[in-house]
Formats: C-alpha cells, sequence, structure tokens
C-alpha cells in the first residue's frame, strides 16, 4: 500500500511569554503617558484661550459702551453749550433794552419834569441825561451823558465836555480829571451835533476809580473857543442795570 505524500507540515504560532504579557501593561503605560500629557496640555491651553477670548470680548464690550456714553455726553454738552449761548445772547440783548428804556426815562424826567437844575442849560447847550453802572469788577463803572441843543435848529454845537470826579481818598478831599479815569488817558469829549449827543462811545464808556477813592460827586463843563459854557455838578449816584 502506497502512501500518499505529506505537505509541510505547519508551524505552531508562538505565544508570548509569560514575562512578556507581564511587562505589556507597563509598555502601554509608558507610551500613553506623554499622549495624555499632551492631550492635558493641549485642553489646558484651549481652556486658557477660551477663557482669554471671552474677557477680551466683555473688555470689548465695556469699552463700547464708555464710548458710547461719552458720546452722548459729548452730544449733551453740545446742546447744553449751544442753549447757554443762545440764553447769553438773549440777556445781553435784554440789559442792552433795558439800558435804552430807562436812558430814555432819564431824558423824559430831564425833559418832562424838570428834573435838571435851572443852571444846567446855558448857550445853547443842556445836559440831557447822565448814567452811571457798576461792572462786574470792582472799581470800574460804564457811564453815558446826553447833551442836548437849545435854540435854533439851524445851530450846530461843537464843544468839548469835561468830567472830574470829586471825592475823598483816605482822610484827604481830592478830585480826578478823566484822563486819570481812563486806560486810554483821553482828556475830554469832544462834542459835535445838531439835536443831541450820547458820549462817549463804547470804547471808552468806563471809568476805572484809583484803589482807595470814593466818589461823591460829578462835575461837568462844556467849553466852546476856550470858554466854559456850561459847568454842572452831579451826585455820584448809580442807576441802570449792572452790565
Amino acid at each position: 500500500m502506497t502512501s500518499e505524500p505529506q505537505g509541510p507540515t505547519d508551524m505552531p504560532s508562538r505565544a508570548p511569554s509569560p514575562r512578556l504579557r507581564r511587562r505589556l501593561p507597563w509598555l502601554a503605560l509608558l507610551l500613553g503617558l506623554p499622549l495624555c500629557g499632551w492631550l492635558g496640555w493641549m485642553a489646558a491651553m484651549t481652556s486658557s484661550q477660551m477663557g482669554d477670548y471671552q474677557r477680551l470680548r466683555e473688555e470689548r464690550a465695556g469699552i463700547q459702551a464708555e464710548l458710547e456714553q461719552t458720546r452722548l455726553r459729548d452730544q449733551q454738552l453740545e446742546v447744553d453749550l449751544m442753549v447757554a449761548q443762545q440764553a447769553l445772547a438773549d440777556s445781553q440783548a435784554a440789559v442792552a433794552e433795558l439800558e435804552q428804556q430807562l436812558f430814555r426815562l432819564q431824558q423824559d424826567l430831564a425833559q418832562y419834569q424838570g428834573a435838571l437844575a435851572p443852571n444846567a442849560m446855558a448857550h445853547g447847550v443842556r445836559i440831557q441825561a447822565f448814567e452811571l453802572q457798576r461792572t462786574d469788577i470792582v472799581g470800574i463803572f460804564r457811564y453815558k451823558v446826553m447833551v442836548s441843543r437849545v435854540g435854533s435848529e439851524s445851530d450846530t454845537v461843537q464843544a468839548r465836555l469835561l468830567l472830574t470826579l470829586q471825592g475823598r481818598q483816605g482822610d484827604e478831599e481830592v478830585s480826578y480829571p478823566l484822563e486819570e479815569l481812563t486806560s486810554s488817558r483821553t482828556q475830554y469829549l469832544p462834542l459835535n451835533f445838531r439835536y443831541f449827543q450820547v458820549v462817549p462811545g463804547n470804547d471808552d464808556a468806563e471809568l476805572v476809580l484809583p484803589l482807595g477813592f470814593e466818589p461823591e460827586q460829578i462835575e461837568l463843563k462844556v467849553e466852546h473857543d476856550g470858554k466854559i459854557v456850561l459847568e454842572q455838578t452831579l451826585k455820584w449816584t448809580e442807576t441802570g442795570v449792572r452790565s
């Protein structure tokens, strides 16, 4: 009986040794530790970045809110400034109107009620009204003098108006001419009119009192061709509204 040839004998698989099997968990642990550390570091970095991003978003939102509030405050300040400027303009216009009304009343009093002294009129010239106002600066006063013509309408008055303040400085009686009371050193107020004239102009309408001087009266003189044609003394009395 002939036997069939047999194929190559299969080699049985070699199982890991017990020693290797004991080391495999430790090897896996050793290999997994760096991976776990890297994953943890990535997770921590991601969490930190998310926290920074959220904080930056909150800071940006806060800055935008502050900018909006600042813009609204600026707009309100602009509106308040416009309102204040308009109120100031209205107040100045009201003050100017009151000054004009007061001056007209003084003219009416002088003309119709005989408020001026009998010697207030001479040689075709009359002191029609005098106005004196305190300013916001101590020792500085605004003033106006209205001079009118008496006589024929064809006459034209050309003269000089001299002003002198009389009063006390300490225990002494002193007087100051106009040139020592104005910053422009004006010696007199020029008169040149047909019906009436109000002097001085706005640029020289302030009297600056010397330190310690207490005014008591104002002496007004009208000079024509080197001669005094009218002289009048008024008490120092403040009138009108405060400018």
